[in-house]
């Protein structure tokens, strides 16, 4: 599937510069591979890869969102980070910094400069800083100083969602 994704004669071929929300979907399968990177990178064909990693940085030409966005723009980064050494550090940088501005206290953070009562934390927020920042520390210490408060929010967070699980197993409905 990545192969014929990023395969410009393919006619499953994506247009990773389609539209802002390509931000999203990017970032969602650099997340993965981050996580997988033997199935989901290194078991790629040299060809796929190389444009995989270009059809990464083509996501450069959109600005993201002045909220929870940033951080796609980083996880993608930090897949670009792992697998080539270089990224747009500024872009982690941003994300990481502007996340420390948002937190709000408890293990949440703001979806930007104010708090929303959603699930972003939990799918989006905390995940993607949490390996975001785990990942460029392994490039540049520059972040170092704040991960272990990173990871303490992410520890405090997962608890407070453990706690709104009902007894049916459902979550309530918020957002």
């Amino acid at each position: 599937a990545l192969a014929h994704a990023v395969d410009p004669a393919s006619p499953d071929a994506i247009d990773f510069t389609a539209g802002p929300q390509n931000i999203v979907d990017t970032a969602f399968l650099a997340h993965a591979m981050l996580r997988a990177p033997g199935p989901l990178f290194e078991a790629l064909e040299a060809t796929t890869r190389a444009r995989l990693l270009d059809a990464l940085r083509a996501t450069r030409v959109m600005t993201p969102y002045f909220n929870n966005w940033l951080l796609f723009s980083a996880m993608i980064e930090a897949a670009l980070l792992r697998f080539t050494g270089q990224a747009d550090l500024m872009r982690i940088d941003y994300a990481i910094r502007q996340h420390e501005q948002w937190y709000k206290g408890d293990g949440s953070y703001g979806d930007g400069p104010e708090f929303h009562w959603d699930y972003y934390n939990s799918f989006v927020i905390q995940p993607m800083l949490l390996d975001v920042a785990e990942t460029a520390d392994t490039r540049d210490d520059r972040w170092r100083p704040l991960l272990p408060a990173i990871r303490r929010r992410a520890v405090r967070h997962a608890a407070v969602l453990e706690r709104l699980v009902a007894p049916d197993g459902s979550f309530p409905a918020t957002g």
